[in-house]
């Protein structure tokens, strides 16, 4: 993907989190951070717009459709969290 150089004006605090992400080694740079940021949230708006298709063409979700997909999640989340910390982290 190309990049282009802009100049951006952002809230005292997103900058704040960004600079201490870059500190913390969990960003390369504030462009960076900023350019997950987006695409987060692109990803995000992807995902609802997915879920609003899937409900105009089947309805709401029951309450047992709703557990299950919760316990679905929960077991995904408790085996990458088991992995984790298999492979040493704390």
């Amino acid at each position: 993907m190309s990049t282009r150089k802009v100049s951006l004006t952002l809230p005292e605090e997103l900058v704040t989190r960004a600079e201490k992400a870059v500190r913390d080694g969990q960003a390369r740079s504030v462009s960076a951070y900023i350019a997950a940021a987006a695409g987060s949230g692109e990803a995000r708006a992807t995902v609802d717009e997915v879920i609003a298709r899937w409900r105009a063409e089947n309805g709401e979700p029951t309450a047992a459709e709703l557990a299950a997909a919760e316990a679905r999640t929960r077991a995904l989340f408790d085996r990458a969290d088991r992995g984790h910390r298999a492979h040493g982290a704390a």
